[in-house]
């Protein structure tokens, strides 16, 4: 019997390995195949901004950003966000019952008053306490929502949705940099499709290590802190890789809820975010894919590879571990939720292909991972071990993980994804994390994962809570004028 159980889990490992490498390799050519054609068809950005900024048919956009507990950043953010080039659009700062000085930092900062609204949902959310808008005429695309607290950033950004009357928004985190010319190339996408676009999303990576001067990135580094280094190149994976490959066959399976663009009318009829939802992004377009398909409406996901928002990734191993196992549950709730889309034909390569790639390669894996690790102990500890054969799989496992990283950074040298401060030195930096993520920064992603199934199956309380932000990294001047003014005081 454990003989027959031996070979079975092996054979069973070996050829899921076998299968999501393929499947992995096959989202690699079709994501280097769709950054190419995006790269011919959106032009430089003088050129992107000369078209845009002069039609009069270029559609506004508002930028929704949930805020909860944002004291740090929250003015360097904002900054940023209100200096993004584009001709018609507003910023949206829903303060989700915060219970720092986020709010009051706002008003002092940018002068706001309270303005009559109608509360008007269209989707829901907590009451709205108050709008707010700025007596300054610098500030006249600026928007602060005050509203009950939700519990979760879906019913913050559901807050924003009922405020704007833009016919695109764009959802983003507070504590995110967006990229000046960020609504200029993914507007470029919308406009110059011939199917109804419903969403775009747009490469993010970590900013934990960047220079930001009055809403400028001065210097684009990789970030110090191995947590931030090794999530930093999971990232440039998931959105250069998975997701361009995705793109290519109308089959993205989320967008990113820390900046992502979506047709507005599109999301109300979907319901927009289910306040409840952990995993709101991935939620929200899965039922925009729904709501398309039994409507009998064609459309269009697309991914920008251009890197268009930086935010601030966990520092510490105990915020990792709070944002992993909230992640994890948030799939399982997709799982739950969502099963009816799995395998089937009816809505396209969503339901077809790319929703059991995520059941069996994603949510799938930690387990496999966790039972494979148990299994092999077993075998050691019983002298059952075949050396040869788990040093070839090992091998070969390590040596595609090690090459994808490789293949990442040659896309990102190539597309100009990223203009680095330090080139050379970046490179290094995030080859040696790609070398040792197996055996650092992997484990413990699917122990948190494994932790966050736990928690769904026995139903336990998970809230929106706060994360600790160091803010960005000040130039010289900054820092030199901030030990002034300290100094003074």
């Amino acid at each position: 019997m454990w003989v027959t159980l031996y070979f079975f889990f092996s054979y069973l490992v070996f050829f899921y390995t076998i299968t999501a490498m393929l499947l992995l390799l096959y989202l690699t050519v079709m994501s280097l195949r769709a950054q190419r054609n995006i790269r011919i068809n959106i032009p430089d950005d003088d050129t992107l901004r000369y078209i845009l900024k002069g039609s009069p048919l270029t559609p506004a956009v508002s930028i929704i950003a949930p805020a909860f507990n944002e004291e740090v950043t929250i003015i360097d953010n904002v900054n940023a966000m209100l200096k993004v080039y584009y001709p018609r659009f507003d910023v949206i700062v829903v303060n989700d019952g915060s219970t720092d000085k986020t709010l009051e930092l706002l008003i002092e900062e940018y002068d706001l008053q309270e303005i009559p609204f109608i509360d008007t949902r269209r989707v829901p959310c907590k009451p709205i306490k108050r709008v707010l808008r700025s007596r300054d005429e610098r500030y006249h695309n600026l928007i602060v929502v005050d509203k009950e607290h939700g519990g979760r950033k879906a019913d913050a950004a559901n807050a924003g949705i009922n405020i704007t009357d833009n016919k695109y928004f764009v959802c983003t985190d507070v504590d995110c940099y967006v990229e000046p010319m960020a609504l200029y190339r993914m507007m470029w996408i919308v406009v110059n499709s011939h199917l109804p676009v419903i969403g775009v999303g747009a490469t993010m990576l970590m900013g934990n290590n960047c220079v930001i001067e009055d809403g400028r990135m001065i210097e684009a580094n990789v970030p110090n802190n191995p947590l931030a280094m090794y999530q930093q190149l999971e990232y440039m994976r998931s959105f250069l890789i998975g997701k361009m490959g995705w793109s290519s066959h109308n089959a993205l399976p989320n967008i990113s809820g820390g900046f992502g663009l979506f047709d507005t009318d599109v999301v109300v009829k979907s319901g927009g975010y289910d306040p409840m939802s952990l995993a709101e992004d991935m939620d929200l377009l899965l039922r925009m894919v729904t709501y398309m398909h039994n409507t009998g409406q064609k459309y269009r996901l697309a991914q920008l590879p251009r890197v268009s928002c930086w935010t601030e990734a966990p520092f510490s191993l105990h915020t990792l571990y709070r944002q992993r196992v909230r992640w994890a549950r948030g799939l399982c709730e997709v799982v739950s939720d969502h099963k009816k889309l799995f395998f089937n034909p009816h809505y396209g390569p969503v339901g077809y292909f790319t929703l059991p790639y995520v059941f069996f390669f994603e949510f799938l894996a930690p387990i496999i991972e966790i039972v494979g690790f148990g299994f092999m102990v077993w075998l050691v500890l019983v002298g059952a071990v075949n050396w040869n054969t788990a040093f070839v799989i090992f091998g070969m496992i390590y040596f595609f993980s090690v090459s994808l990283t490789f293949l990442v950074l040659v896309f990102d040298y190539s597309m100009k994804v990223v203009k680095w401060k330090n080139t050379i030195w970046s490179y290094i930096k995030l080859a040696f994390a790609g070398a040792t993520e197996a055996f650092i920064f992997h484990p413990f992603v699917t122990v948190f994962s494994i932790i966050g199934y736990w928690n769904y199956l026995r139903n336990s309380r998970a809230i929106w809570t706060h994360i600790k932000r160091k803010g960005w990294r000040k130039t010289k001047t900054e820092e030199k004028n901030e030990n002034q003014d300290k100094a003074t005081a």
